[in-house]
Order: structure tokens, then C-alpha cells, then sequence
């Protein structure tokens, strides 16, 4: 009788010990889950304020070009500064959607702007093709 209580009492702990290594991986997965919606986090706060940015400028732009419209002289930044600013901007917004395009593990359709799966060969909302 003793050895089969001592098999039952090896047995559920050798089950305790699976069910902690179980919890532990879950916790590992769950923790660099965690910090990855932290990093997209501050990733979406940084790109908002590069849209705002570039709103701005894109904003500047027009008034230059009704003021010349109007015929009254460019003030401020020329309109090539402005426009290299532009592109500036447009560039760094383009990467930080990359980035947050790889912590989701995902792909943004080209012609939509909707997030795809990164193994998706066309966008799920308009049908285009990904690259």
C-alpha cells in the first residue's frame, strides 16, 4: 500500500511541477506581450505627433499658395523648405508604421491602409494586392 501512495504522490508532483512550467512559459508569453503593446504604445503617440507635424506644414503650404494666388508675397518659408520638411516627415511616418507593423506582426495594405496578417498575399478589406 505504501508504494502505491508513494506512486500517487510522485505522480501529482510530477503533474504540479508540468502545470508550474505551464504557468511560467504562459507568464514569459504574456509579459513580452505586455511590452509589446507598451513599445506600440508610445510608437502610435510618436506617429501622431508626426502627423501633426506634417499637418502643419501641409497646412502651410496651402496658405503660401493662396497667398500667391492672391498675389501677395510669400512670407515665411519658402515653399521648397517647406516642401523638404514635408518629405522629411512623410518618411519618418512611413517607418514608424513599419515598426509598429512588425511589433504587431502585421502588414498595412497600400491601398486601403487597413492591417493585414504579415503572411497575407492580399489586403482582407479591399482585396488588393501586398507586397
Amino acid at each position: 500500500m505504501d508504494d502505491m501512495v508513494k506512486e500517487l504522490l510522485e505522480r501529482i508532483r510530477d503533474t504540479a511541477c508540468e502545470a508550474a512550467d505551464a504557468a511560467a512559459g504562459t507568464a514569459r508569453v504574456a509579459g513580452k506581450r505586455a511590452g509589446q503593446m507598451v513599445d506600440i504604445a508610445k510608437l502610435n503617440v510618436q506617429l501622431f505627433d508626426l502627423n501633426s507635424e506634417l499637418s502643419d506644414i501641409l497646412r502651410q503650404l496651402g496658405q503660401v499658395m493662396y497667398n500667391t494666388h492672391l498675389g501677395q508675397p510669400a512670407e515665411g518659408r519658402s515653399v521648397s523648405a517647406l516642401l523638404e520638411k514635408a518629405d522629411a516627415l512623410s518618411e519618418r511616418i512611413e517607418d514608424q508604421k513599419g515598426r509598429i507593423a512588425d511589433l504587431r506582426g502585421s502588414q498595412t495594405c497600400p491601398v486601403c491602409g487597413s492591417a493585414c496578417g504579415k503572411e497575407d498575399q492580399f489586403c482582407r478589406r479591399c482585396g488588393s494586392a501586398l507586397a
